[in-house]
């Protein structure tokens, strides 16, 4: 007899968001509510730990200065980014709750097409690219906090990011974090913004 799974608090408010079944950001009569079915598995029992979500962190910021790199080289920049996409965030298994920093005409990016809309352009109209700006370096800072809670983490703080003139870009991330039923840890949540009064 299989045990019964507990539903972790971030899992609830996935249970509880209401999410596009079609499109970006909720302009659909229709909705439904997710829950990651990686997070409903018991594939993988072994609980996130701060080395886990330090490494999905440098990958994430190793992949945006990829992206980033390919692009301004000519290269297969779409394929790349792709595979961020796939490989950091959830959203093989179900919706994302993705804020990206400079959307506000579709601030909220809950499938994989509109995130990749915001990182290299597409579909939505506001969208200019934001992988595709000259980044060379990513850095989390240390002013961050971790709350852990068995197979999901968060983490909310600091992150800076630096382009090919050395200009520096702070903005400000919580993201939510879970194992998937591989293992691998993937991004559940991402908000991101500058701060206020920028």
């Amino acid at each position: 007899m299989k045990k019964r799974l507990i539903l972790t608090t971030m899992t609830a408010l996935i249970l509880a968001a209401t999410v596009l079944m079609s499109g970006c950001a909720g302009t659909s009569t229709g909705t439904v509510a997710v829950i990651n079915e990686a997070v409903a598995q018991e594939t993988s029992t072994a609980p996130i730990t701060q080395a886990d979500i330090i490494a999905a962190q440098i990958a994430w910021g190793e992949g945006l200065v990829a992206i980033s790199t390919a692009y301004a080289s000519g290269g297969d920049y779409a394929t790349i980014a792709q595979n961020v996409l796939d490989t950091l965030y959830g959203y093989v298994d179900g919706a994302v709750l993705f804020k990206p920093t400079l959307a506000s005409e579709v601030p909220f990016r809950f499938t994989e097409v509109c995130a990749a809309s915001y990182f290299i352009g597409g579909m939505i109209g506001e969208d200019v690219g934001f992988a595709l700006k000259p980044w060379v370096h990513v850095r989390f800072a240390d002013d961050g906090v971790f709350i852990f809670n068995g197979q999901t983490a968060l983490w909310m703080g600091s992150v800076f990011l630096t382009d090919g003139n050395g200009d520096i870009t702070r903005v400000e991330k919580s993201k939510g974090y879970y194992r998937d039923a591989n293992g691998g840890i993937r991004l559940q949540l991402h908000h991101s913004s500058v701060p206020f009064g920028n």
